[in-house]
Parts: structure tokens; C-alpha cells; sequence
């Protein structure tokens, strides 16, 4: 991104309200984000306080990196802000260059990821790719394709909206929790899931499934790993 900056004042707030909500549900304190990113105290708190007017580029990487985000989690606009002008926005990577579709290629992966009480973690194996119309997939994200893949949900406990067999497309740059009730795919205590989650309170998670007869499970944040959000799902019919 390099080591330009940013100082528009919107942008900066978007910047200011994120951090803080990630420092927050990360549960970590300014000064320990600012050692482990590798940056002053007085910068990430200047930053949370709304005192600063002008940021680095680079900072919010570094930052970004320091909470396991990616910079688009706490900076969507970043990209554009840095891309210099004529340079084209990132786009998915085309499976060939010679295919007349164009289609798109997105790993699959065997993940069996469990939509009931959940799995083991275990190596799983690559399966065929699956190939999408580029545009389609600009309606669903911005993420470029090697950033995201589709897996197969297994078990009923997200049934009426997911069922078994089902396959779902997971956005890994969407790791961090800023939008309540959505599907996410999880790992809690070793065991791969997809659930929808909400904040309830500071270093607290609900973790909810769609069918009724199982009831929710309110975890600590640390003990949750966000690998994506659920942006598509499949069915057979």
C-alpha cells in the first residue's frame, strides 16, 4: 500500500470507530497493540481518541496485522486511497487467460465444516474448484477469488436457511465481527462451525444456530476464531 497517508476527516473517523470496536472485541489494551504492531502508544491512542488528523498508510497495515484483520476490516477505502490514479481496482484472478468465459475459479475444500455441534480440525483436502461468472462475484464482494473458497455445510442445527449438503462461499478478509447476527464460518475450541454470531457484551460472543430446538452459547472472544463470513450459499435441486 506504501507509506502515503491519509487525512480526510471522514476517513479517519471510519478509521477511529473500527479500531476501537477492534481493540475492544480483541479484548487487547492500546499499549500492548501498539507493541505488537511496532508503532508508538501515543499513536494508537491518538487514533481511538479522535486527536490525530493526519495516519499512515502503513501504520494501518501494521496495525491491521497486529489484530489478525486484514486493512479493508478496518479501512474499506483504504485501497482506493492508496491506488494510484488510472491503476484499475483489484479484481478476482481469471482461471486462464485463454478461457472465452472468463470464469473465475475459487477453491474448494473438503472442510466438512459442521452446522451442527461441530468438528475436529483435521487436514482436509483440496476438491475441485468451482467456477463463477466474475460479475456475479463483484455482487457479492470485492475480496480478489484466493482470498476466498467454498466449503460444505454438514448437519441441520442452521436449518431452515442452510441445509445439509449445502455448499457456502466464505470471504476470508471478513474476520472481524462488525456486523451483528450474520453467518459466519467459526472455530471454537478446535471445532470448525457455522453459526451466526452477536457481541453481547465487552470479550463476549453469541453464538446462534437458525434451528430452534438448539440453543445459543455465549463464548469468550479469545476463545473464538473467525475464518470468514458467509457471503453465498449453494443448493442442489
Amino acid at each position: 500500500m506504501g507509506n502515503g497517508s491519509m487525512t480526510s476527516e471522514a476517513t479517519i473517523e471510519i478509521l477511529r470507530a473500527r479500531l476501537s470496536k477492534a481493540i475492544e472485541f480483541r479484548n487487547v489494551t492500546p499499549k500492548a497493540l501498539a507493541k505488537t504492531a511496532g508503532v508508538g502508544e501515543t499513536v494508537v491512542r491518538d487514533i481511538i481518541q479522535g486527536m490525530t488528523k493526519d495516519v499512515r498508510l502503513s501504520t494501518v497495515e501494521r496495525l491491521a496485522k497486529a489484530l489478525d484483520l486484514s486493512v479493508a476490516d478496518l479501512l474499506p477505502d483504504a485501497f482506493k486511497t492508496a491506488r494510484p490514479s488510472g491503476e484499475e481496482p483489484d479484481q478476482p484472478p481469471l482461471l486462464s487467460a485463454s478461457r472465452d468465459d472468463g470464469a473465475v475459479a475459487i477453491r474448494q475444500v473438503d472442510l466438512a465444516y459442521a452446522m451442527g455441534t461441530g468438528k475436529e480440525l483435521e487436514d482436509f483436502p483440496d476438491e475441485l474448484p468451482v467456477l463463477f461468472d466474475p460479475g456475479f462475484l463483484r455482487t457479492l464482494t470485492r475480496a480478489p477469488a484466493d482470498r476466498l473458497y467454498v466449503a460444505r455445510g454438514d448437519g441441520d442445527s442452521m436449518f431452515p436457511t442452510l441445509i445439509n449438503g449445502d455448499q457456502v462461499m466464505i470471504d476470508t478478509t471478513q474476520r472481524y465481527l462488525n456486523m451483528q447476527d450474520r453467518i459466519w464460518a467459526i472455530s471454537i475450541y478446535g471445532a470448525s462451525m457455522i453459526k451466526r454470531l452477536r457481541t453481547v457484551g465487552p470479550g463476549r460472543v453469541r453464538v446462534l444456530s437458525d434451528n430452534t430446538a438448539i440453543p445459543p452459547e455465549d463464548v469468550d472472544a479469545e476463545d473464538l476464531f473467525i475464518a470468514g463470513r458467509v457471503i453465498w450459499i449453494g443448493r442442489k435441486v
